[in-house]
């Protein structure tokens, strides 16, 4: 019999630590899951897409742009998506919230320095790009991942 006690007890010891241990498994796993589908788990498309190495999300985020002057034609740079947009040509300025009121002539890629293509999803819901793509090194920009 008291064999029989020490095989409950160690049992019921590992079953209560097997227990725990799902427990942390489940509280890990439950930010990434979705619920709802067959697909249980929801990643940014940067993490999960085959295509791009690096990335980024949102505005604050976004590539440096070229811009083209609406008074000179000039092309003007802007480097942080928050700065001015200042003509060196004709000291024409604009605020950083004018953005989509000015026509972009291209996105540069913020690792290698070369030409990204962008585009938009929702014209109808956005006047600017929603995502930029390096060909180059792959890197990837987004406005944001939940429409």
């Amino acid at each position: 019999m008291p064999v029989y006690v020490e095989r409950y007890h160690v049992t019921g010891a590992l079953h209560a630590l097997l227990a725990g241990l799902k427990r942390v498994g489940n509280r890990l796993v439950a930010p990434l899951r979705r619920g709802e589908g067959p697909n249980k788990f929801r990643l940014s498309s940067v993490d999960t897409a085959t295509t791009t190495i690096d990335g980024s999300v949102g505005w604050r985020n976004r590539p440096p742009a070229t811009l083209a002057c609406p008074q000179c034609d000039s092309e003007i740079y802007q480097r942080h998506a928050h700065d001015t947009i200042d003509c060196p040509r004709c000291r024409a300025t604009f605020d950083g919230n004018e953005f989509d009121d000015l026509e972009l002539i291209a996105f540069e890629c913020p690792v290698c320095r070369t030409e990204m293509r962008h585009g938009t999803r929702h014209p109808e819901r956005f006047g600017f790009p929603e995502w930029a793509t390096c060909d180059a090194c792959r890197y990837h920009w987004e406005f944001r991942h939940s429409y």
